[in-house]
Formats: structure tokens, sequence, C-alpha cells
């Protein structure tokens, strides 16, 4: 399932004093099974990008082309899309409203049209998944979950309609670090046990350095780079220009080198980097 991004310009307040340029001339292609990072400053324009993929917004100017269909075109059912792309929003869990678990993320499958026994199958499939027990959560009522369970929950719904794109939104916002690298490890499990294509928005340099096939980097409504980790990485100044860092790993290597020890800079990985530093100093 293949994306196709041509000359995507989107203006808030068209006309007005309050008229702002989100997205600027934004072209570029994901392919099938690709797990794609989106990094970007605040307001450079991630988020407007994202809901114009399953066309929650519509563009000012250009196209997006889904798998070869145009989805602004008006013949195109809303359902069609969602079959497609799926979205999951900062603190999904936000958005849980059934009185239990099965209800919740069986909800997406049934409006689809799925049968009883094929509605089953995905409900368990998907809690699953996201690491929750089936016989032991389906009776619980959302709520009385743990933030984290929620969110899995939250997620559970979304993949139980099998969009073959998902796009999530800073999906561990507000987890601590165990639960966080549990949310990415299951998202990445997604992408190569699934083949379902991530498109991943985050202001964490770290995760793309770890997860990300390909990053996109916008600033100013702008796609200015669009590469894998280790090109988008390579140039510190670059990034400390549009107001983005680097990983942590690479930054630890890049202060090093400053003081003066022979050491390359080019890992952006935590793994990577400590290979470089126990290759320096494990002498």
């Amino acid at each position: 399932m293949s994306i196709e991004v041509r000359n995507l310009t989107h203006i808030y307040s068209q006309g007005t004093v309050f008229e702002r340029i989100a997205l600027d001339n934004v072209s570029f292609d994901v392919g099938p099974r690709d797990f794609i990072g989106i990094i970007g400053h605040t307001g450079s324009g991630k988020s407007t990008l994202v809901q114009h993929i399953n066309r929650l917004l519509v563009p000012t100017s250009g196209t997006v082309i889904v798998n070869h269909i145009d989805i602004n075109d008006k013949k195109v059912p809303m359902k069609d899309i969602v079959r497609r792309v799926g979205i999951v929003f900062q603190y999904p869990e936000s958005q849980l409203f059934e009185e239990t678990v099965y209800k919740d993320v069986s909800f997406g499958p049934k409006n689809l049209g799925y049968d009883d026994e094929k509605t089953d199958f995905l409900v368990r499939q998907s809690l699953e998944i996201m690491g929750l027990g089936f016989e032991e959560i389906k009776d619980k009522s959302p709520f009385e979950l743990s933030g984290g369970q929620k969110r899995r929950v939250a997620i559970a719904g979304v993949i139980a309609m099998k969009p073959p794109i998902m796009i999530l939104d800073e999906p561990t916002s507000g987890l601590d670090p165990v639960g966080r690298e549990e949310m990415l490890n299951m998202i990445r499990d997604m992408n190569q046990e699934l083949g379902i294509c991530i498109l991943l928005v985050t202001h964490s340099m770290d995760d793309v350095a770890q997860y990300a096939d390909k990053i996109m980097v916008f600033s100013e409504g702008k796609l200015v780079k669009y590469g894998p980790p280790s090109e988008v990485f390579a140039d510190s100044q670059f990034l400390a220009n549009i107001r983005l860092d680097v990983p942590q790993s690479k930054s630890v290597l890049e202060r090093l080198k400053e003081k003066g020890f022979d050491i390359d800079t080019s890992a952006y990985t935590t793994k990577e980097a400590a290979k470089e530093i126990l290759r320096v100093f494990g002498k």
C-alpha cells in the first residue's frame, strides 16, 4: 500500500488576516511496509500533514494518492479511506467510550461491515498484538485499566480495522521509559510481522533513529529533508538551524570529538555509539 503526495499545500484561514501556510508544496513517496519517522519543531506542519493522509483535512492544493486512489476525490467514500489508513492521535485513550474493552475494540470492524466471527477474530488478534490477554481483559471496562493499558486498547481498536497504513502521532507521550520501549517495540512488530506501513510522528530523535527506515524532516511547513537516519543525522548543524537535536548518543560522540578524542561520530543509535566508545576507551 503506497502513498504518493504531490505539491501538497494547506493554508489555514486563507484570505483573512489570520492566514497561515501550514504545508508548502510538499511532495514525497512512501512504499509498502515502510517505517517512516516524521520530525520537526512545533508548528512545522507534521500534524497537518498526517490529517491529509486520511482526509481529515482537504488540501488547499495538491494531491494525496493512497494505493493509486486520489483520496480527495468526492466519489471515494470515507469508509474506503478508513479501511486503508488508520490514525492514532496523541493520548488516544481519551477516545475510549464503550462499556467493555471488547465492545470498544469491535466498534470499528463492525462499522466496516465485518460479521461477528470475523470481528471476534480481529478483536482477539489486535489485543494480543498489543500485549493484552483477550480472555483476561475483554469484559473489563476500559476505564478501569491503567493508563498504559488504555492506550494499548485504543490502538488495538485501530489495528482491528486492518488498515495497511497506520499513522501514530506521539504514541509514547506520557509513558514511562519501560512503557515507551514496549510501545515502540509493538509498533515495530506491526511493521515487520504484519507488514503495516507505519508513519510515526514524534519529537524524539532517539526513537526515529532506532526504529525508522526513513525520516521526514519538516520546518516551516516545508519538507526539508527525507532519507535514512544515517543521512538525516549526518548534519548536526543543519538540524540545529531548524531547532532540532541529534539523538543523544550521537551528541555524546560529537562532544567527545570536540574534546580531541579520535572517535567516529557517524553512529546515531545507542548500540552503535556504545560500540564506538568501547572501541576508543576499551583498549
